[in-house]
């Protein structure tokens, strides 16, 4: 109970709310910024944007706008949070916009598809450079009867890999799956073009460079913390957003605060968080994130399956719209071919002449690191590499996720999750 009563507990919100004020007017007299500016508070239904969007509107009433931009991936109770957190704070309603990929942005990579998958290609960099991969469309080629076999295990009736791709190059109604479709790959760490396409763009394009066209000045207030890590914890408190220089720029109101002055914001003004925070989730937004950690796996596998379900399915499908995923599922790296590229070397010798000298890699050659038996993966895994597994299908993740350090021995903590009562990470229980 001491520990809930911590969390919730903060002195003089309202004098957290003044220095914010106070911050702003300066930057606006700083940045020459007229008084009649637009303000969008970028909006995600979690705690941080929730009291982002409740100071704008104590400082500036309607003139703030909140949008979201919603992927597809959230939980069906944070959709709902946003649609109606205007009835607890008075603003105007969220503006809610989605991309949507039509059948146009899959014919133009069904073409690419055709006129490339038929080809041999080199692979230009990582583990594999120089490796030829073959084309996907013959089924009378060496490669086109191994991969009968994978088509056999992974149960579907398809000539060559290419008709299977095919086979799902339609729009599915879905932004996320369809955004993982075109790329043929879920998102990664250093590839998040969710966050780009399904976030960051569309809620530019539909909400923000409207007002922009119209010749107004706008201001975007995020609910970014300095405390959620290293990176965010340097960002400035207000700059110039160089999509528009001089029209557009970015504020960051809270970039001090703590969870704790976030969710005493929300009690000094009457506000019900998201009620996903009663529920165990340490964060809202995609439920999952591909990049989310090891517990919060364990804890929607225990509280909210059907998304893991929803994930295990759509993995089912991009793995087909991989051209790597077709490739390595057949197996493709040998000893021999290692053997034959990296066991030698090219040299100069004295004399000027190029000379071919054996690699000293000891008895068993490696590729870039990489162990050189026969690689083989079969999915096109939603969260990626995970607890030394290269390609690990959603299943799999999951049971890893209910191990503790090491992954080899099962949490009884993680196993015994009580899923019926409130549970907070932040003492909102009461």
């Amino acid at each position: 109970m001491s520990q809930a009563a911590h969390v919730i507990a903060v002195s003089d919100i309202s004098a957290k709310v003044r220095e914010i004020e106070t911050a702003y007017r300066n930057y606006l007299d700083v940045f020459r910024i007229p008084e009649d500016h637009r303000i969008v508070v970028n909006y995600s239904a979690g705690k941080d944007s929730t009291a982002t969007l409740a100071v704008a509107n104590a400082l500036f009433g309607h003139r703030a706008q909140a949008v979201m931009a919603d992927t597809d991936n959230e939980h069906e109770l944070t959709i709902d949070f946003a649609r109606t957190i205007h009835e607890q704070i008075g603003c105007h309603p969220v503006h809610v916009v989605k991309r949507i990929y039509g059948e146009a942005d899959f014919a133009r990579r069904r073409a690419y598809m055709k006129k490339n998958w038929s080809k041999k290609q080199a692979i230009r960099m990582g583990a594999y450079r120089g490796v030829i991969m073959p084309s996907l469309a013959r089924a009378d080629t060496a490669f086109g009867r191994v991969w009968q076999k994978t088509a056999k295990r992974w149960g579907i009736d398809f000539e060559t890999a290419l008709d299977a791709a095919l086979s799902v190059m339609h729009p599915s109604g879905n932004s996320f799956l369809d955004a993982a479709l075109l790329h043929g790959k879920f998102p990664m760490l250093r590839d998040r073009f969710c966050t780009d396409e399904l976030k960051i763009k569309i809620a530019y394009d539909a909400a923000i460079r409207p007002m922009l066209d119209e010749g107004d000045v706008v201001v975007q207030w995020s609910g970014v913390r300095g405390d959620e890590s290293s990176k965010r914890a340097g960002y400035d408190r207000f700059a110039v957003d160089m999509r528009d220089e001089g029209f557009l720029y970015n504020f960051l109101p809270i970039h001090q605060w703590t969870a704790a002055d976030v969710f005493a914001l929300h009690k000094y003004m009457g506000i019900r968080p998201n009620p996903l925070y009663l529920q165990g989730a340490s964060r809202v937004g995609c439920m999952n994130c591909v990049l989310c950690n090891k517990e919060e796996i364990s804890e929607t596998a225990a509280r909210w399956p059907e998304h893991i379900e929803k994930h295990r399915q759509w993995e089912l499908k991009v793995r087909l719209a991989s051209r790597w995923v077709h490739w390595m599922s057949t197996g493709t790296v040998s000893q021999a071919w290692v053997n034959s590229i990296i066991g030698f070397r090219e040299m100069t010798n004295r004399r000027g002449e190029t000379v071919k000298t054996r690699r000293l890699l000891g008895d068993s050659p490696r590729l870039y690191g990489l162990d050189t038996e026969i690689q083989h993966l079969d999915w096109s895994g939603f969260y990626g590499p995970r607890g030394g597994m290269g390609a690990p299908s959603v299943p799999e993740v999951v049971e890893w996720a209910k191990t503790g350090r090491g992954g080899k021995v099962y949490d009884l903590v993680k196993a015994s999750l009580n899923t019926t009562t409130c549970s907070s990470r932040y003492g909102l229980c009461e």
